[in-house]
């Protein structure tokens, strides 16, 4: 694609007219109506799908074009579009930028479009890999599985495409239209549920094939909605993009050492969710993998709504400040990326690094307490909409203490890449997702029999937090050694006397919402509840350090 004439585009870094603190906060914004969006899409698609056999059909089928685009290219792409293209376009080589993206480009076009045309030519024999949960006829289940696989074949293209601009646009400082995607897609996908539940029969008969192709084709439309709408800003910039497989050779040796980085965390995620969709067909009934799904929404609702915002803000004063501290020899030709040495313990990188932690550490517990409140008044909440979620509620209070750890992949992954030491995130973070698959088997083995879809529930989420704990810990390991033990002060006192806090307010929420006879009264409870625990216990380490949050106040740093 070409472009006409651009107005000049900012760097990454560069400063707009609100300061970075300002922008910052505005894709905080748009990121929390996006995930506000995607949760509302999941209580959508309970009240419409339900937790059936056409809604565990769907949820097995919407799983395997992200796992295949992560499993092939994703690792490698989220760790290479950003770093490739920020040097370029800050130096102000528009042309080296542009060849650079349009060769990542053409490798998303050469990888991805044969493996979407194999996925819809072997549609029925991958679905026929899923075990059938009990209660469902197999027949009936790999035919909606198979339907729903050929459907859905296009994502995987459409997953690499919309990384690639994203990280064009970012590279260029522009942030806006990355974070808007996500809500334009979250409204095509609402739309499709609310088409399909029309269309659906009132009883329990079979939907139509009609709307089972509104539902498979609506979703996919809704992927697309998260990439081809970032045509239009790349366009603007100006940039000449053609796809070619031509990397030059420095970019080329780069590109393979942060690939290389991504790719172990990545391969271990992927292949935690898919034993947890072995386990949870396996383990539990007919529709246990969409009410795990909508587990998983709730789960993730403090981690989006709190930690990322603040994490957000703070990554961009993070990566200037490293940068402005890294040694000289780290960037010599032919030095690896992690060959730099680490920032003296004083230094501000250091400081920056220790006291962004801790808030987000903060705002984590925070999170895990609200989610520890509301946890039984979601499951009574969900019931409203699909009336089969039986163990939600216990899966969520369990869930609670792996938000820490979620967090803590979040943001220490993101100090370890600032500071050039991404195979130390990638360890830790990779073990920790290996954790999850091998706990969550070993739990569902104890817990169920088959069958049972509160046990396998529950196993699902002991096995997560465990790999999250896990995860969690190796990354703080990784922060001491690269800054010191010191480093790890405030994150310690933010678990030290947020926890115990979080943990009191969030049982006594919990309790009360149970005693409650009244659905309504009792979701109404919680919600306050659990609000007023994270302000609790925001407000008791504010109290305590406001150093731990004040971090969030100080001034835009100056681009080195």
């Amino acid at each position: 694609m070409s472009g006409g004439t651009a107005s000049p585009t900012r760097g990454p870094g560069a400063a707009g007219p609100r300061g970075l603190l300002g922008a910052a906060g505005g894709v905080a914004g748009l990121t929390l109506v996006s995930r506000v969006l995607g949760f509302l899409r999941w209580i959508v698609q309970a009240s419409t799908l339900g937790a059936g056999t056409v809604a565990g059909a769907y949820a097995t089928a919407n799983q395997v074009p992200n796992v295949l685009y992560e499993v092939v290219v994703g690792g490698a792409l989220a760790a290479t579009v950003v770093p490739l293209l920020a040097g370029p376009v800050a130096a102000g080589r528009r042309e080296e930028a542009a060849r650079t993206a349009s060769a990542l480009l053409g490798l998303v076009l050469v990888v991805l479009l044969p493996l979407c045309l194999a996925l819809a030519v072997l549609a029925e024999p991958i679905a026929g890999l899923f075990p059938a949960s009990q209660g469902v006829d197999t027949a009936v289940q790999v035919a909606l599985v198979a339907d729903f696989l050929r459907m859905f074949a296009l994502q995987v293209l459409l997953y690499g495409v919309g990384v690639v601009l994203t990280g064009v646009l970012q590279a260029h400082g522009s942030f806006t239209w990355p974070a808007l995607a996500p809500i334009l897609s979250s409204l095509t996908v609402m739309a499709t549920y609310g088409a399909y539940g029309a269309m659906a029969p009132a009883a329990d008969g079979p939907p139509s094939a009609v709307a089972l192709h509104v539902l498979g084709w609506g979703t996919t439309a809704g992927v697309a909605a998260l990439s081809l709408p970032l045509l239009w800003p790349v366009h603007r910039l100006g940039l000449r993009l053609r796809p070619t497989l031509r990397l030059g050779g420095a970019q080329a040796g780069r590109a393979l050492r942060l690939a290389g980085a991504g790719i172990w965390s990545l391969l271990a995620q992927q292949a935690s969710v898919l034993a947890v969709l072995a386990l949870a067909r396996s383990g539990g009934t007919t529709g246990t993998i969409a009410v795990y799904q909508y587990t998983q929404a709730v789960y993730v609702l403090p981690y989006a709504v709190l930690a990322v915002p603040v994490a957000t803000v703070l990554y961009p004063r993070l990566t200037t400040a490293f940068s402005a501290e890294r040694r000289p020899e780290a960037s010599g030709r032919g030095a690896p990326a992690d060959a730099a040495g680490p920032p003296a313990p004083a230094s501000q990188a250091a400081e920056l690094a220790a006291r962004s932690t801790g808030a987000v550490v903060a705002v984590a517990v925070a999170g895990a307490g609200m989610l520890l409140a509301a946890s039984h008044a979601a499951e009574r909440f969900f019931a409203l909409l699909t009336g089969q979620v039986a163990g939600m509620g216990a899966a969520l209070a369990v869930l609670a203490p792996a938000l820490v750890g979620y967090v803590l992949i979040y943001q220490v992954t993101r100090v370890l890449f600032a500071a050039d030491r991404s195979r130390d995130a990638a360890l830790a973070t990779g073990a920790g997702w290996v954790i999850v698959a091998g706990a969550s088997w070993a739990a569902v083995g104890l817990l169920s029999q088959g069958g049972d879809g509160a046990a396998t529930l529950l196993g699902l989420a002991v096995g997560q937090s465990a790999g999250m704990a896990c995860a969690g810990a190796g990354l703080l390991v990784a922060l001491a050694r690269l800054l010191g033990a010191r480093a790890l002060a405030p994150a310690g006192r933010a678990l030290l006397l947020g926890a115990p806090v979080a943990l009191a307010c969030g049982l006594a929420v919990r309790a009360l919402s149970a005693a409650v006879d009244s659905p309504a009264a009792a979701i109404a409870l919680a919600c306050l509840g659990a609000l007023a625990t994270a302000a609790v216990v925001l407000g008791l380490l504010h109290a305590r350090d406001r150093a731990l949050l004040g971090v969030l106040r100080q001034p835009r740093q100056v681009r080195a």
